[in-house]
């Protein structure tokens, strides 16, 4: 059933619901945010934003204790998306709960807080997009915040009605936007001008992915796949999923891999990235919410129900491990391993090889 536009208040009803923290627990009922940064991965998971080995599984330590941003819980603190990192280290944090609409930056070394910019109106949903010292943040208000590496505002624009909630991306050149309002911008970083933008028919929850052409692949809650233009924002071309698209598209040679959900099962697609054509697809028996994992001649993907699935190239099952919990963000690969973060299970992260062999797990000390 296609995605309508009158269904779109109730949907962000369910979203807002399936994003709000429990700041009180230790298992949260948000999407958890997971980022990499050198030999660390970020979980960000309601009070705490953990920083944990990739080769070890070991959480980091601040002399005898572990280091977790912030060094002390607090209250009005919900933290799921996303780390993003400046190169000169900071921490760029959203804080999502719905009454403390900040956007703060952290000491890597101490979890110290440098400054916090809280002019947003919404709720921060998406993590942001970095660029050497410069920021661009997202709001759940609609607009597009750009600052400076001390929290100094640059530059506003007004995206959205409904609230901005994917992240940004960048080919070095513009920054692209997608936004709830069916649209997609492309904007100049220096000033926030609007190069161009792309009306989709209907909302956009991901963020677009971008190839070496210069081509943009985007899809829509009603299951619309789009190939877009980006030095103009025309049309490629478009392809009709079975399914709402709830993540970004992965780029792997020639082909484009993308889950949906579909009548609360899942369907996965390998899609010819020229033409639109669907390659192969398969079906799970549960919604497929995160981006895939695609290396060569391999695609890993996660599904709702906690199980992580490898498939060939052409479609072939390799192998597939099954986790307590609900798995709702993509794969992060660290080198010759990969991590995924359950939402209610037995662990926060769990690390395989790429035949499938689990090689760490990691939960807090307390």
């Amino acid at each position: 059933m296609k995605f309508k536009r009158f269904a779109l208040p109730f949907l962000l009803i369910l979203l807002t619901f399936l994003l709000s923290a429990c700041s009180g627990q230790a298992n949260t009922t948000n999407f958890p945010g997971l980022a990499l940064h050198g030999e660390t991965v970020y979980l960000s998971e309601g009070v705490s934003i953990y920083a944990v080995n990739v080769t070890s599984g070991q959480e980091s330590r601040l002399g005898e204790v572990p280091l977790r941003y912030p060094i002390k819980a607090e209250a009005n603190t919900s933290l799921f998306a996303p780390t993003a990192f400046l190169s000169d280290g900071q921490l760029i944090i959203p804080n999502s709960h719905p009454s403390e609409h900040s956007l703060f930056s952290l000491d890597p070394q101490t979890g110290n807080v440098r400054w916090a910019f809280q002019k947003s109106k919404g709720t921060w949903v998406a993590g942001a997009l970095t660029l050497e010292t410069d920021i661009y943040a997202p709001g759940g208000d609609g607009i597009l915040y750009a600052l400076d590496a001390n929290g100094n505002e640059r530059w506003t624009q007004k995206l959205s009605e409904h609230g901005l909630w994917a992240h940004p991306i960048s080919d070095g050149t513009l920054i692209y936007q997608s936004s709830m309002d069916d649209t997609l911008f492309a904007l100049d970083p220096t000033t926030g001008t609007q190069i161009w933008q792309a009306a989709l028919g209907n909302p956009l929850l991901s963020a677009p992915a971008l190839d070496e052409t210069g081509t943009l692949y985007v899809g829509t809650l009603a299951g619309d796949l789009y190939a877009v233009n980006s030095s103009d924002g025309s049309i490629l071309w478009r392809t009709d999923l079975e399914g709402n698209i709830w993540s970004t598209p992965t780029i792997q040679g020639d082909s484009l891999y993308i889950g949906t959900l579909f009548n609360r099962q899942g369907k996965f697609y390998a899609i010819d990235k020229t033409s639109g054509q669907i390659i192969w697809q398969r079906d799970e028996e549960t919604a497929i919410i995160a981006s895939p994992l695609a290396l060569e001649g391999q695609v890993i993907y996660v599904t709702e129900a906690g199980r992580v699935q490898a498939l060939t190239s052409t479609g072939s099952p390799q192998w597939q491990a099954d986790l307590k919990g609900k798995l709702l963000v993509a794969p992060v690969l660290a080198g010759d391993v990969f991590i995924v973060a359950p939402l209610q299970g037995d662990y926060l992260l769990v690390a395989f090889d790429l035949n499938g062999a689990q090689k760490w797990t990691f939960k807090p000390e307390n």
